[in-house]
């Protein structure tokens, strides 16, 4: 994952800082923890995503999707050229590498490499961050769950990434660790039902349509979108996410496929795949609102002109109580 955006943001005024460029909460964030940051535009549409890393009082480690890091940095010096707040901000991505390690023996494998940081369920919890060495290199760690295992993110200075990977992949002889692609990454993110930004989104997109209102706080001053967002949940929204399940052997739908209710569009197919592990078609849809209750049938218009019928459904489609990844 070493195209992730990653961001330095340091300075007194840090925390501050990120409360204005990001949708919930910093201040009261702890060192050693890191929280999930939404980025919205003046006009309240999503734009990125990421987590910020407290590793210092005054020092959080920020990362942005692998395609919005240039982005999100000019915004960053962009808004603050105004603000002019007590604060350094520089963009790292291209000083570190960064692999993510996980599974249910991810723990294990690590534990055998690690110099110097505990990671018992107790001492490292899920969305702690801690800063190490494994045998002798600098290391970010970061437990965080986008595909809902236990998992890590490794940061490593970039010089060291093959280096690791050789460490990692040669850890334990008894666990056939495997090298797993982007495709496995999105269908495991798309179980758990964790939206891509630009995909699952668009840039007319608030995080109320999303399900990402428990991202937005509610109690402070202010962030950039803030008065958009509000205005535009206070008529309501007019479409939502929603998951749905396809049970038989229907033909996949392909990603932007619509879904069409009495020949009208009322939606369309976001995030689509086959689930080896649930044994059925499962996929998110951004839908008009007044067609997104959870049992209710929609249809989705395939490429070739059929249709296919689908059942919309809870999220996440696996394991719904974090269990996998909580431990």
């Amino acid at each position: 994952v070493s195209t992730l955006g990653k961001i330095e943001v340091y300075g007194a005024d840090a925390a501050e800082f990120l409360e204005r460029m990001y949708t919930s909460n910093y201040k009261k964030q702890k060192v050693g923890r890191s929280k999930y940051v939404l980025m919205t535009d003046k006009t309240g549409a999503i734009i990125d995503d990421g987590v910020a890393c407290r590793l210092s009082e005054h020092q959080f480690y920020v990362t942005t999707t692998s395609s919005g890091s240039d982005n999100v940095y000019r915004s960053m010096l962009l808004w603050n050229a105004q603000w002019n707040l007590d604060v350094c901000i520089t963009n790292v991505t291209t000083a570190y590498a960064a692999i993510n390690l996980a599974g249910p023996n991810s723990r294990s494998v690590l534990q055998k490499v690690v110099d110097d940081i505990n990671l018992s369920a107790s001492e490292f919890k899920y969305m702690d961050v801690r800063c190490g060495h494994i045998q002798n290199i600098p290391a970010r760690l970061v437990r965080v769950g986008f595909v809902g295992e236990l998992g890590y993110e490794i940061h490593i200075p970039y010089s060291y990434g093959e280096m690791l990977w050789d460490i990692l992949v040669n850890a334990d002889d008894d666990i056939h660790i495997q090298a797993a692609g982007i495709e496995a990454q999105r269908l495991l993110r798309l179980e758990k039902g964790h939206i891509i930004v630009g995909q699952d989104s668009d840039g007319l997109t608030n995080p109320y349509e999303v399900n990402m209102g428990w991202a937005i706080s509610k109690s402070k001053p202010f962030f950039i979108g803030q008065r958009a967002i509000d205005a535009i949940t206070s008529k309501g929204i007019n479409k939502s996410l929603v998951g749905f399940k396809i049970d038989d052997n229907s033909d996949l739908p392909e990603e932007c496929n619509l879904i069409i209710s009495d020949d009208d569009i009322i939606g369309r197919v976001t995030s689509v795949s086959f689930s080896p592990m649930l044994r059925m078609i499962i996929g998110l849809a951004l839908i008009s609102s007044n067609n997104s209750q959870v049992g209710e049938n929609i249809k989705i218009k395939l490429s070739n002109g059929a249709y296919v019928s689908a059942v919309i459904c809870p999220v996440p489609f696996y394991d719904p109580n974090n269990e996998r990844q909580l431990n």
